[in-house]
């Protein structure tokens, strides 16, 4: 009696791992394919977009985008945007603030001084 117990358990456990694997079953949730097309496309839409800004890295003349502290290609520092006449800049990363900025948008820097409305 034993062994027909264990015999039906056994043939019940390879009928459930079994089953999924049957020809012509469908997985039930499907994921979204990203095919190597979509990639190239999006890098392209990225470097153009990059290209587009007029901006070049001083050290190996690569184009970046406006806001990038490092250059992608060789890693080199990239020159930050001065205070404008009368602006000011960040204290913690140099980026621009304009009057009534309370924390910085780059860095989330608190700027001294400036009350939290509420």
């Amino acid at each position: 009696m034993g062994i027909a117990v264990f015999v039906l358990l056994a043939l019940g456990v390879a009928a459930v791992i079994a089953y999924p694997l049957l020809p012509g079953r469908v997985p039930v949730e499907t994921v979204p394919a990203v095919s190597d097309a979509d990639i190239e496309r999006a890098v392209r839409r990225l470097r153009r977009e990059r290209k587009g800004s007029g901006l070049q890295c001083p050290t190996c003349g690569s184009a970046y985008a406006s806001g990038d502290r490092f250059c992608v290609h060789c890693g080199g520092a990239l020159p930050q945007p001065q205070a404008a006449a009368g602006g000011k800049a960040c204290p913690e990363c140099g980026a621009m603030l304009r009057d009534g900025d309370v924390f910085c948008s780059k860095c989330g820097y608190r700027l001294a001084g400036e009350e939290v409305a509420s």
